[in-house]
């Protein structure tokens, strides 16, 4: 009870303060100056005015902050969404940068090494996952003038060959596949063997039938003899990396890193006029 009448008594004060500073304030407009009451009255109330108004500001800066959250939050969205789109487009200017690159130096390729043969341009579409052979497909065929036993090559080096055709599509069987026989060289020295695809699944080549004495080490360039009627001469097929022994102890063979990269091919030329398939060629993966 005691406190009810307190704050009634307290509210009246108060009241009574802001009504006396609005008279003062309308009155003494037309005075050159408050009386002594007058100041007294304004000094003591000046601080409760200034803590009422910091308030009051306060309140109305977080009323103005929460209603522009939705705003601001809006804003964020649309530029996530800005920001995703652009990288989207970032990547794909970056894509075709990167297939510009691969095709002007497939050009360049068939504009030296490739120049006296008949080529054609082909996109890799697809792979066999299969443990059996290692082929890719790519998206030319007869309609291109594509027929079997045709050399495929890339910038770096020597591909593999067309085994099978379709009106427009080929498969290719990959020189790293352990069926695949290509007549080769060592480059300096122009010591013959036969490269195939070592049956580890390393990904790497296997020169045979050197004999014991030949003059094979590492670091050594391998290239296509033109052997057997598929292959044309000159190609570059890999490095030799290392030398081993067969076990019958008359003959080694050089294990060769190919310069092709098999996991990254996606584009390639077919060599459409290479030397008609002889007798000596190798055979194919039906025995053919």
């Amino acid at each position: 009870m005691f406190r009810y009448i307190l704050n009634r008594y307290v509210l009246g004060f108060l009241s009574l303060i802001v009504l006396a500073l609005v008279l003062i304030t309308y009155t003494g407009q037309d005075r050159t100056g408050l009386s002594p009451v007058e100041r007294v009255i304004k000094d003591v109330v000046t601080p409760v005015e200034h803590g009422v108004t910091g308030i009051v500001n306060g309140i109305s800066d977080t009323v103005g902050s929460v209603l522009s959250i939705g705003s601001i939050k809006n804003e964020n969205e649309e530029l996530r969404e800005r920001i995703s789109s652009l990288e989207a487009e970032n990547n794909l200017l970056r894509e075709y940068e990167y297939q510009n690159l691969r095709l002007r130096e497939l050009l360049q390729f068939k504009d030296t090494v490739a120049r006296d043969y008949n080529t054609v341009s082909a996109s890799v579409v697809a792979r066999n996952p299969s443990n059996w052979f290692r082929t890719i497909t790519i998206n030319r065929g007869e309609s291109d003038g594509l027929a079997k036993n045709m050399a495929v090559v890339t910038s770096k080096g020597l591909v593999g060959r067309v085994i099978n055709v379709s009106a427009n599509s080929a498969e290719v069987l990959l020189i790293i596949d352990s069926s695949s026989a290509v007549g080769s060289l060592i480059q300096i020295n122009r010591v013959p063997g036969v490269i195939e695809g070592k049956a580890d699944d390393s990904g790497m080549l296997k020169m045979i039938h050197l004999s014991k004495e030949a003059p094979v080490i590492a670091k050594q360039t391998v290239i296509s003899s033109g052997l057997g009627g598929i292959f044309p001469k000159g190609l570059p097929i890999g490095t030799v990396i290392g030398i081993e022994l067969e076990s019958n102890g008359l003959v080694k063979y050089a294990t060769v890193r190919p310069f092709v990269d098999f996991n990254e091919l996606e584009e390639v030329l077919v060599i459409r006029n290479a030397p008609a398939v002889n007798e000596t060629a190798p055979v194919d993966r039906e025995g053919a």
